[in-house]
């Protein structure tokens, strides 16, 4: 039987992963080995943030931290500006310092995707960083620089627990730190706990109506075991979303743990530079509070929505279970959103009697995964309009017990 890594490395890694000079101790990286390896995309940080990223780890000895430094290529788009490029350039040559190596006490490898004609295509952003990070991390473990098969992930705003490193693992799949965003800006930190709790909100929502998929999606909190991340070929270039979209493919083959400690810490930030995520949200929701500073301006998914949802699930799994062939009936909602997902194209292999029901199930819900999920949910709001998170929280979502106030 092949080994899957060495299958991945030659088939679909980025070349980074093949050069002997990030596979080879240097000055930044003299160890041999190293227990850990922290892989971390980097694009116009404070020249601080590693100190402050691993402020509360006490040994990092045997820890590597594998760092992209990267910005977006010039492709002619109207929002390219270069000052943050002038700023990511500052931040690589200050990490490249041998000098700084005793502060940190840590084995550094920088990889330079920042300098003239060594940008990141901007359509492929933080995806192909963290692509690239991991990629090279799951090949010193393959060569057996890295002992351990689980590949960190982190951002430069993230603040890492005391005990990140020797918290128990789960024996493979993805492990899901949970987090929190913080700030000392009390407008940020506002907007922060909105955000937190819409989050959450959709997290539990989807747990308590039967999701397959109701799992956190922050790049910043994930680990992911070697041989997984090499099954589902690694993350997707992608310029946002890209956690999202590796976890919704690890989540088919393997299993995702969400871990109940210790919790992250990630700075609360507001910011354009990706097309939706984090710092956008927190800027819109800055504005409504402006507007209603109590925060019961600030929208979130109609809870009939998710009621909705089980709906659908239930006519799915009972579509897998007819012995009617063709003939099961949705609820009439349901069926309009379901139809305009693609139900038709999948529903023949549902509804095969000739193939046992557990293999129909397993289709059903490989189809209907966690984006088909999100695009459900958003869909419904044609029947269910979006309804204040705190009052939706206090009221008919209640039951959740997310609100600690």
């Amino acid at each position: 039987m092949k080994d899957p890594i060495a299958q991945y490395l030659s088939r679909y890694a980025e070349p980074e992963a093949a050069d002997a000079e990030h596979l080879h101790t240097s000055v930044l990286a003299p160890k041999n080995t190293y227990a850990q390896c922290l892989v971390v995309p980097a694009f116009d940080e404070a020249e601080d943030f590693l100190p402050r990223l691993l402020r509360n780890i006490s040994d990092r000895q045997d820890l590597l931290v594998i760092i992209v430094v990267n910005a977006p290529k010039n492709e002619g788009q109207t929002s390219y500006d270069p000052a943050p490029i002038q700023r990511t350039l500052k931040l690589l040559q200050t990490l490249q310092t041998p000098e700084a190596k005793p502060l940190l006490d840590c084995g550094r490898l920088i990889i330079d995707r920042v300098s003239p004609e060594r940008e990141i295509p901007h359509k492929q952003g933080v995806g192909l960083a963290r692509k690239i990070a991991s990629d090279v991390a799951l090949a010193l473990h393959h060569s057996g620089r890295i002992t351990s098969p689980w590949i960190y992930q982190t951002d430069a705003d993230a603040c890492l627990p005391n005990d990140y490193f020797t918290t128990p693992m789960p024996q493979r799949g993805c492990a899901i730190f949970p987090h929190r965003h913080i700030s000392d800006d009390t407008e940020v930190n506002a907007a922060a706990r909105l955000y937190d709790l819409h989050m959450s909100y959709f997290v539990a929502a989807l747990r308590k109506h039967g999701s397959a998929y109701a799992h956190p999606s922050l790049g910043s909190t994930l680990s992911i075991h070697a041989l997984d991340y090499a099954n589902v070929r690694g993350y997707p270039k992608r310029s946002a979303g890209e956690d999202f979209h590796i976890l919704n493919k690890l989540s088919k083959i393997t299993p995702l743990t969400l871990l109940p400690s210790p919790s992250i810490e990630v700075q609360a930030r507001t910011s354009a530079r990706v097309p939706f995520g984090t710092g956008p949200a927190l800027s819109r929701i800055i504005e409504n509070l402006r507007q209603q500073p109590n925060g019961s301006g600030y929208l979130s998914y109609n809870y009939a929505s998710f009621k909705l949802l089980a709906q659908g699930l239930a006519a799915l799994g009972a579509a897998c279970q007819s012995t009617q062939g063709a003939k099961v009936e949705f609820p009439p909602q349901v069926s309009e959103i379901l139809n305009e997902l693609g139900l038709e194209k999948v529903l023949p292999q549902l509804t095969d009697t000739n193939t046992p029901r557990n293999q129909r199930q397993r289709v059903a819900t490989e189809w209907f995964d966690a984006l088909k999920t999100l695009r459900f949910i958003h869909l419904a709001r044609r029947f269910y309009p979006d309804k204040s998170l705190l009052e939706t929280l206090r009221s008919e979502a209640g039951e959740l017990q997310l609100l600690d106030e």
